[in-house]
């Protein structure tokens, strides 16, 4: 199989987060790395790698179209924050199971990134939108604890959100958002996605309790709309963080479908909508103003689906 990045213009590839690596190449336009690409640097690493071989990329523009084949395996790219990066066709894979606790697989932040066809896998903290304008579109996300979490600007469309079984005793959020102003732009938005247990966590059934998400910030903002929800979130839909006071969360949930998005049980402070005028303001040509920096080899919706 052939991966691909996609790599347009403004880019420095994104932090790849992980147990602190010395890297074995590093890519300066500069000339001051081992090498002056990134083309460069993935064809010089070592076929059929059984180990991570990790590469930094350095600040700079790369114009290149990489391709990673199939026999350059575990490949790991180290970056900086990259306005105007797009990945496709990549796993980014924290390997740090639940034990670790706190063990992102990725930090997004940059604005006007995308990513498309990726998978993002890890159990607590998998995936930090920790600010900037972002787009993902038909990606897999997996993980247990606030496993979508940050202070990005960020929609999530056609995605499949996959709820991994967390360490005994624990419960599950899918998303943690944290929004401190109520004036700012930020929140999480998943349209159209499928939200649904991975057979390991189907098998306990009951044992778990799964929530939408929960506010790290005070004004904690997170849309769930027109997406599939499976029966595993618990009918309150969202949970407080323990011994935090709410302030004014705003947690939205408009025309789902599925076992889970029964509404009739949620929390006080959720808001249930079927106007499509408020909906809409969460869309992504309203809300990320997509269509001015999506790339056009991704397919979007621009608004409701």
């Amino acid at each position: 199989m052939t991966w691909l990045i996609v790599i347009t213009v403004w880019l420095t590839v994104l932090t790849f987060t992980g147990e602190s690596q010395q890297p074995r190449a590093i890519v300066a336009q500069d000339g001051s790395g081992d090498f002056t690409t990134i083309t460069g640097a993935i064809f010089a690493s070592p076929n059929h790698s059984v180990q991570p071989y990790y590469i930094k990329v350095k600040t700079g523009t790369y114009h290149e179209y990489v391709q990673i084949e199939k026999w350059k395996t575990n490949i790991v790219l180290i970056g900086v924050k990259g306005q105007g990066f797009t990945a496709q066709d990549i796993t980014f894979r924290n390997e740090a199971g639940p034990w670790k606790y706190q063990a992102v697989a990725l930090v997004a932040e940059a604005d006007y990134i995308s990513f498309y066809r990726c998978r993002f896998e890890g159990y607590q903290d998998t995936l930090y939108t920790r600010f900037g304008k972002h787009f993902y579109r038909d990606c897999q996300v997996l993980g247990t604890i606030d496993f979508i979490c940050g202070h990005a600007t960020a929609v999530f469309q056609n995605s499949i959100i996959e709820v991994r079984a967390p360490i005994p005793g624990q419960f599950n959020t899918i998303t943690a958002q944290k929004r401190e102003e109520e004036g700012e732009a930020t929140g999480i938005v998943l349209q159209n996605c499928t939200i649904k247990a991975t057979p390991e966590l189907e098998k306990m059934g009951k044992n778990v309790t799964t929530y939408l998400g929960r506010p790290w910030g005070n004004y904690s903002r997170t849309v769930f709309m027109q997406s599939d929800i499976d029966l595993l979130i618990n009918p309150n839909g969202w949970i407080e963080f323990t011994n935090e006071t709410l302030i004014r969360p705003y947690y939205l949930e408009y025309m789902n479908r599925g076992e889970g998005a029964n509404t009739m049980g949620r929390v006080k402070w959720a808001i249930v909508t079927s106007d499509p005028k408020i909906a809409s303001n969460f869309t992504v040509r309203n809300f990320i103003n997509g269509d001015k920096w999506i790339p056009f080899t991704i397919p979007y919706y621009l608004d409701l689906a």
